[in-house]
């Protein structure tokens, strides 16, 4: 039998030297701490993750008004610059910083993955789901929105626990809610 994976808040909150661990059932919050980690990294390595690696623009090199060709007929290319060089570094450190911030498991999911961007978007499919279940989520959670009421045994403070929960279901990424509309 698998030990359990012991972790402290600490770990799963992340710092600022540190990402956030993903817990199974914290998928939601963890995503959002992890973008707000790897921002502060700086804005290629988020980027990476976003819109994945940058591929730099490579051109045939001219000498004379004639192309430069290799042996066996190909055009020689310049080599990326400095900045094309960073930001497909940056890919490596998101890369990294998401891999090894994911439990045993989750890594399983994610080794056939090699930018950033893949692991994101596996894992975001893993505990999200398609387009479909999270369609689903929404009505299920706006009719709970709908229904609720205060049990007969419960307290104001279960009652409004119980009641935030669902405004936090509700305002979840995909639904785009005012903050009038939160507070009706």
């Amino acid at each position: 039998m698998a030990q359990p994976l012991s972790l402290n808040v600490s770990n799963c909150v992340g710092g600022s030297n540190r990402a956030p661990i993903l817990v199974a059932n914290e998928y939601h919050h963890w995503s959002q701490r992890m973008e707000m980690y790897l921002k502060r990294l700086g804005r290629d390595v988020w980027r990476s993750v976003e819109k994945g690696l940058h591929v730099p623009f490579l051109t045939p090199v001219q000498a004379d008004g004639a192309q430069v060709r290799l042996g066996g007929g190909q055009a020689a290319m310049n080599h990326p610059m400095k900045d094309d060089l960073d930001k497909m570094e940056s890919d490596a450190v998101a890369f990294y910083e998401i891999s090894c911030r994911v439990a045993p498991d989750n890594f399983d999911i994610m080794i056939i993955c090699n930018l950033a961007k893949e692991p994101w978007d596996v894992l975001n499919n893993f505990y999200e789901g398609s387009q479909q279940h999270q369609d689903k989520r929404l009505t299920t959670s706006l009719n709970e929105f709908k229904n609720v009421k205060a049990h007969a045994a419960e307290s104001l403070e279960e009652s409004f626990k119980r009641f935030n929960l669902i405004v936090t279901k509700l305002s979840n990424p995909g639904t785009v809610r005012s903050n009038h509309e939160t507070n009706i």
